[in-house]
């Protein structure tokens, strides 16, 4: 049993050859019922499941590990290296008919290019350098593109898997669309006029070029240290490290620009197959928004359908799926950017074949443009509104935009700092909505009605607790409160306040991150008033713990997190 490990290793190495592209693997192998993958999405990066059939990548260590199960598996031959793609060092060339992959060199230089031609409405952003000194390069695109303004902050990203480059020049391409369209196309317009587009065409330089500057052939999935950076992120259920590994540059690159910003809506290209992914990923249960979330993946794929060849875009559920259902994924940004930065990212693979003849780059072009402007301007319907300070009418940042009844998982959303804006995507209907910011008085603004492709505006001004309310300003009674519990982060014990209107039976419960109920703090019936509740957290560990206070015609939830 000893010499087990060493044999494997030997193993890996003797076959290496056969099917790596350096040292990342790409095989397949089935599996006997789907529960497999819950531990296998641990070990391997899962690219694709079929039926009972799964493909997956691997670097050397991974591959080792996963061998110990005994699973029989096909070597495969590497998606980076099956084409040799045309290859364009000329921008100009690649821009005059998008039939082309740019060098890196040619990247770089139509990334300035842009700016250059359009500095009113582009800049670029070099956002950090990869483990082999290649840049992590954002357009901004807006109308007034040096200027911070109260508007929508969205962001496309494409090719954090190396390998798999459609969106990549269809992400240039994007770029040049909106610079040459402004003025001239209404719907380009209106969403530069109201919107800051960040674009991020090529997320893992360095597992794209890894067969040099000059091709992308020989990518890889990974980045130059072999990691899956789309397994990388924080997870909700899994950790700052599902992975195992440390935080790769990449993936910190990303992570500060996110949260620099405060991206309404997000999405993330890939390839090797043809859907609309949205969350979650890493556990089954729904989002609050998932009826948001279908009626957005339906559109998309709806649209690309009627511009598409037949059979485009019609994986799984034709052409969308609940990322979970499909196969679980731990440390995806699409999770992360949803849960941790409270925006809605989805991720949509735009092609079977990873690395697309060059000749069809524009046809898929034809099939999702108007599906990426359609997304794009997803950021601007909902609810939006100012919150400010009623007596100075300054902006209040940091509000939480709570829906009651509605919101769980961090699917609330939060004011910008600077403007106090707030954008809250979501289905049509009628709403009630708590604001709350610290040292103000929360607020409750009911019968909030939503139709869907559309923009509803509240405005709110909010209370600062320094200034009391006289008993005489106002004859309506304040509706039943939940406040946000002080301190927090705590140690070991908070306290939890809530107001009542009337006469009422209450219940006040804390659940932790999975929903489980694990405290049961008030449960009879209680007289109009303000009541105080302290929770002893110390015989629980560190996390996120949530507390509800419900009544028989008030029910509010809120988060805390206790950190040991």
């Amino acid at each position: 049993m000893k010499f087990f490990i060493p044999i494997i290793f030997i193993f890996v190495f003797s076959i290496s050859t056969a099917f790596s592209q350096s040292t990342e693997y790409y095989f397949k192998f089935k599996i006997h019922d789907r529960s497999e993958l819950n531990y296998l999405t641990r070990i391997i990066s899962i690219d694709n499941v079929s039926g009972d059939e799964v493909y997956a990548y691997a670097n050397p260590s991974e591959f080792a590990e996963f061998l110990r199960h005994g699973y029989t598996y096909t070597s495969l031959p590497h998606p980076g290296s099956l084409i040799t793609p045309k290859m364009s060092n000329d921008p100009d060339k690649i821009i005059l008919d998008w039939d082309y992959y740019p060098t890196y060199d040619a990247y770089v230089a139509m990334m300035n290019q842009f700016a250059a031609s359009y500095p009113s409405l582009c800049r670029i952003v070099n956002a950090g350098s990869t483990n082999q000194s290649r840049a992590i390069l954002f357009a901004i695109v807006s109308h007034n593109v040096s200027v911070q303004e109260a508007e929508a902050q969205f962001m496309y990203s494409s090719s954090m898997h190396g390998d798999e480059v459609t969106g990549y020049v269809l992400m240039l391409r994007l770029i040049n669309y909106l610079l040459t369209n402004y003025g001239t196309d209404p719907k380009v317009t209106n969403l530069l006029d109201h919107e800051e587009i960040w674009i991020n065409p090529l997320a893992n330089p360095d597992g794209t070029y890894h067969g040099g500057n000059g091709t992308v052939t020989g990518a890889i999935r990974g980045n130059a240290n072999g990691i899956d950076l789309n397994r990388n992120f924080p997870d909700p259920q899994y950790g700052p490290h599902p992975d195992g590994h440390p935080w790769q540059a990449e993936t910190i690159i990303m992570m500060n620009v996110e949260t620099a910003n405060h991206f309404t809506m997000s999405c993330n290209f890939h390839g090797g197959a043809e859907v609309f992914n949205y969350p979650w990923d890493t556990w089954p249960r729904l989002t609050a928004d998932d009826n948001w979330w279908q009626y957005v993946a339906r559109q998309y794929a709806d649209t690309v359908h009627a511009n598409a060849v037949a059979g485009y875009m019609t994986d799984l559920n034709n052409g969308i799926t609940n990322g979970y259902a499909w196969y679980q994924v731990a440390g995806g940004r699409q999770d992360y950017m949803t849960y941790f930065k409270r925006g809605r990212e989805c991720t949509i693979e735009l092609s079977h074949t990873k690395i697309l003849p060059a000749a069809q780059l524009p046809a898929h072009w034809n099939y999702n443009w108007k599906s990426f402007m359609n997304y794009m301007q997803k950021a601007l319907y909902g609810i939006t509104g100012l919150i400010t300070d009623s007596i100075t009418a300054l902006p209040i940042g940091k509000t939480e935009v709570f829906i009651n009844g509605h919101d769980i998982d961090s699917s609330e959303v939060y004011a910008d700092s600077l403007f106090g804006k707030y954008y809250r995507v979501i289905k049509g209907g009628t709403y009630t909505i708590a604001y709350s910011a610290p040292n103000y008085y929360p607020k409750t603004v009911t019968g909030v009605y939503v139709k869907d492709d559309s923009t509803t505006i509240v405005n709110v001004a909010l209370r600062p607790m320094s200034v009391p309310i006289a008993n005489n300003e106002s004859k309506v009674p304040e509706r039943f409160a939940l406040y946000q519990n002080y301190p927090n982060p705590f140690n070991p014990a908070t306290t939890i306040n809530y107001k009542l209107r009337m006469t009422n039976y209450v219940r006040l419960m804390v659940y932790d991150i999975s929903g489980r109920e694990i405290a049961g703090l008030v449960n009879e019936k209680q007289e109009p008033g303000s009541y105080k509740v302290m929770w002893d957290g110390s015989i629980y560990a560190s996390g996120i713990y949530i507390y509800k206070l419900e009544t028989e015609n008030f029910s509010e939830t809120k988060k805390m997190i206790l950190l040991k």
